[in-house]
């Protein structure tokens, strides 16, 4: 009899539909020469050399929202609820918004479960004013400021994108989301149809925009842009997977010249 499939989305308790384990399955088998083994990671090295540019700072300039906006992140695991609501008496702080900062101190940010972060006007509720004029996410203007590790405090996933992980029977896989992954991403297809940051393609055709804002210059491998994330998880083997990548890029990069 074939055993269960294990596979789930890393660092949110919100399960994978079956369609998605069934198109996750099925590609891995389809892109096993793109798949290098680290570990217990599968690096998925097509992917992570899709091109991306996380040019948020302009990102309301010319979408209607940001990703901190309109809906609610997933929900974190428990280990990370626990870590998270030991800090929230700190993190209150960055928050311009005196009942925000009453409800962090006392620990009142989960929806009905734990792990399940309360929404604010529609927002991520750690979505605030930070100063004047100024939001963002109060987790990360913590972290940033007082030199706290951000990869085990801010939410796995909010801090995860292009990138995804993807628990499996072969291995974790590492992957970004593309065409080719979004029937399985936690991303789905929204960035890849409606954002520019994930479609080079797309902003070609934006000849409306400034050339500044989200600029074709500056769309890197999808690796690069979180890379300090992707250190963090593949731990001893990142120097190798990091060279490698560069290699492959350097490459592709000399076949167009």
């Amino acid at each position: 009899m074939r055993s269960a499939r294990t596979s789930r989305y890393i660092g949110t308790p919100e399960p994978m539909m079956h369609h998605e384990r069934y198109h996750c399955e099925k590609y891995i088998k389809r892109n096993k020469a793109s798949l290098i083994k680290a570990g217990r990671y599968l690096v998925d090295t097509k992917a992570l050399l899709a091109l991306f540019h996380l040019d948020c700072g302009h990102c309301r300039q010319v979408h209607r929202e940001t990703c901190c906006e309109g809906g609610q992140p997933y929900a974190v695991d428990n280990w990370q609820v626990t870590l998270l609501e030991q800090e929230l008496p700190a993190i209150a702080s960055y928050a311009q918004d005196a009942r925000v900062r009453q409800r962090m101190t006392a620990k009142d940010v989960w929806d009905q479960n734990a792990g399940t972060i309360r929404m604010q006007h529609g927002n991520c509720l750690f979505y605030q004013e930070l100063a004047a004029g100024s939001y963002g996410c109060a987790i990360h203007a913590y972290a940033e400021q007082t030199g706290r590790e951000l990869e085990p405090l801010k939410p796995f996933s909010c801090q995860l994108y292009p990138l995804d992980l993807i628990e499996t029977d072969q291995g974790i896989l590492v992957t970004a989301v593309t065409p080719e992954t979004s029937s399985f991403s936690r991303w789905g297809t929204d960035y890849l149809d409606h954002f520019y940051c994930a479609s080079p393609e797309r902003r070609k055709q934006a000849v409306h925009l400034d050339e500044q804002l989200f600029s074709l210059s500056g769309y890197r491998p999808a690796y690069l842009w979180n890379l300090a994330l992707l250190r963090y998880v593949l731990q001893d083997e990142a120097d190798r997977i990091e060279a490698l990548l560069q290699e492959m890029d350097e490459q592709r990069a000399a076949s167009t010249c």
